[in-house]
């Protein structure tokens, strides 16, 4: 709501055409009532909407995954139905904050803990987030000075999700005990990882452009080209050549790579299972990596 207001009163001095967009994942029994308020406020605002909503029937469980799957997938759709220029997202700093936390308790490197971009281009189509530098507390704020309502969704108080865990109890809990700038410093450090990874990915596209050779659905690595390379390099190096292949930078995990390193060291041929039906073998002085 709090975007939605920001937009429409700013819409004719950033020389925009705003056209909202609800996706109704069915699951909750009160979600008509959120389409009817959304609705409700497009009107008032002069907003076009457009309604999305999940096919089938009820459900008794729906993951973070599989709803951020969905909805993605109804913004892409009617993004490129409008020919929009882009799709704005109401994340502010608290949910950056909440999934660095989330990252770095599996384990993440610096590419996840970049965390939640503030411009991404996914699936050709660019989502912002303006509010990304903002927290939770001062858009709430904002929203009491206008006098202007906002859902509440009543899954966000459910335990069982990991997003909700972080939220209710783990920041609050660092916040008390630890750091009340919390939110700041987790903020702060995906700011800082995002910075070092396009450094570092800058350089690794200059090697690969270099030592990478594509043919018949199979990427080539040139050992010898890279072995004075940072290991940071090769890491990304490894990433971009799967990337290339899949168009999914993350399907690399921590072990997948120590598993590369390995082979790429080692003083005979050998080969890898990856997954996602990727290959890896090793052939005298070149990686190659295609599916098996």
């Amino acid at each position: 709501m709090a975007l939605l207001l920001t937009l429409a009163h700013l819409r004719h001095s950033l020389g925009v055409q705003l056209h909202a967009i609800h996706f109704n994942h069915q699951f909750r029994v009160d979600s008509l009532h959120d389409v009817q308020f959304v609705a409700h406020w497009c009107k008032q605002l002069n907003v076009p909407l457009t309604i999305g909503r999940r096919l089938g029937g009820k459900i008794k469980h729906l993951s973070e995954d599989e709803a951020r799957q969905m909805r993605f997938e109804f913004f892409r759709k009617t993004a490129k139905q409008l020919n929009a220029q882009s799709v704005a997202l109401a994340h502010t700093k608290n949910d950056l904050a909440e999934t660095v936390l989330m990252r770095l308790m599996r384990g993440s490197g610096l590419y996840g803990l970049r965390a939640i971009l503030p411009s991404r281009v996914i699936d050709s189509v660019t989502y912002v987030r303006p509010l990304m530098g903002i927290n939770r507390q001062d858009v709430e704020a904002y929203l009491q000075m206008k006098k202007t309502p906002f859902c509440t969704d009543s899954t966000n108080s459910l335990m069982s999700y990991e997003r909700n865990k972080v939220r209710l109890e783990l920041l609050p809990a660092l916040a008390r005990g630890y750091n009340p700038q919390i939110i700041n410093a987790l903020s702060d450090l995906a700011t800082t990882a995002g910075e070092d990874y396009d450094f570092l990915s800058q350089q690794a596209s200059k090697q690969f452009k270099k030592n990478v050779i594509t043919v018949n659905k199979k990427v080539k690595l040139d050992l010898q080209g890279i072995k004075n390379q940072h290991p940071a390099i090769i890491r990304l190096l490894l990433r971009l050549m799967v990337e290339s292949l899949t168009q999914d930078p993350s399907l690399l995990t921590f072990d997948h790579i120590q598993a590369l390193e390995n082979i790429i060291t080692s003083n005979s041929s050998e080969c890898l299972h990856l997954s996602n039906h990727l290959k890896a073998v090793k052939k005298q002085k070149h990686l190659e990596i295609f599916y098996a």
